[in-house]
């Protein structure tokens, strides 16, 4: 009697269509991803899973790896792989100049940007002032010049966002009076020691004040009476009469004050603005 003994194809899909494997481009110049055609013994077809993935290297060079896993009927697989060295572009698209006196507190640099700017950005110190931590920039014992600092936003298909701020240090320091409102609208709650709360120069000399403070959607967040820098301060926190959950500590954004106070003849002032809060 005869036997018939079935062999499998143990060929795995074969790649028709070339393409380069190893590329080096500029973030403006990356190509697009490659139809690739295979042909196999098993099989007229075959499946094809493409996966993409980017990992960053520096602000100045990331990488993209593509893959290809091809499979034919018989569980015969085969990998195709492109790797794309990517070198970013350094020209900045957003330009902010920037006065800060040697004598000036530390100044967080969210501050400054437009609130579109997505945060998953990196702040680098081009010049090495020595000043940059973090997103806080701080002009302690720095030489009085100009200094640049780049925000970079990466990107996954082309060239990242940069902002340049240009820093000018100066010692032209204005001494307000003690008695002047100013507020200094970071608010940085992350137990470093830089902007912990939100600080109100000049509000002893008005201890008949009232302050509100309210997210993006008008809700209110915080309210008190008789703000001291102290004991009764701001520190990221809500506690809002129409806040559903009190005392717990508020997203990053930017959020709204109305300060009211009085001076000792009785005269109202109220100062508003803007405030960010960053952890």
């Amino acid at each position: 009697a005869s036997q018939t003994i079935t062999v499998q194809d143990t060929t795995a899909p074969t790649l028709v269509t070339p393409f380069d494997t190893a590329l080096t481009v500029n973030c403006s110049a990356i190509p697009a991803i490659p139809t690739l055609e295979f042909i196999d013994n098993c099989s007229s077809s075959v499946e094809v899973i493409f996966d993409e993935e980017t990992t960053t290297i520096s602000p100045s060079e990331y990488v993209i790896v593509r893959d290809w896993l091809v499979t034919d009927l018989c569980g015969n697989s085969e990998l195709f792989t492109q790797t794309i060295n990517v070198s970013t572009s350094t020209n900045p698209t957003e330009f902010i100049p920037f006065d800060i006196c040697t004598l000036d507190i530390a100044v967080d640099l969210f501050t400054l940007l437009n609130t579109s700017i997505p945060l998953n950005g990196q702040w680098v110190d081009i010049t090495n002032s020595g000043g940059l931590s973090g997103s806080t920039f701080d002009p302690t014992n720095l030489t009085v010049g100009n200094y640049l600092i780049h925000y970079i936003i990466p990107s996954t298909n082309g060239c990242p966002s940069i902002t340049e701020i240009n820093i000018n240090v100066n010692d032209d320091c204005i001494v307000l009076p003690a008695c002047d409102i100013v507020i200094y609208n970071a608010v940085s709650p992350n137990n470093d020691g830089d902007n912990e709360f939100l600080f109100i120069d000049g509000l002893e000399c008005y201890p008949d004040n009232t302050i509100e403070i309210y997210n993006r959607w008008g809700i209110l967040v915080y309210e008190t009476r008789g703000y001291n820098n102290t004991n009764n301060s701001f520190k990221g926190y809500s506690e809002g009469r129409t806040t559903i959950n009190k005392n717990e500590l508020l997203p990053d954004g930017t959020y709204y004050y109305i300060l009211k106070y009085k001076n000792s003849e009785n005269n109202t002032f109220d100062k508003s603005g803007y405030l960010y809060l960053n952890k």
